[in-house]
């Protein structure tokens, strides 16, 4: 049966903090999404609209959330 080695730290360092930043990043998007469609939810409630998206960005924070604590198991530390 093979094994896995585990990456040296010269280059699981430099791995680790570039998946950091991405998380950020992407958390940041996150956060400006549901702003953006809490705006809209109060706009289209005075106009008694449809409200769609906020889902969408709530489930990308939980998709962020869950894909970090993969790539923390993948990534032997």
């Amino acid at each position: 049966m093979l094994t896995a080695k585990p990456l040296p730290p010269p280059v699981l360092s430099p791995l680790t903090q570039l998946l950091g930043w991405l998380a950020w990043f992407v958390l940041l998007l996150c956060i400006a999404r549901v702003v953006w469609v809490g705006g809209l939810l109060a706009i289209r409630l005075y106009r008694e609209e449809a409200v769609e998206g906020l889902v969408g960005a709530l489930a990308a924070a939980v998709l962020l959330g869950s894909a970090s604590s993969l790539a923390l198991a993948v990534l032997p530390t």
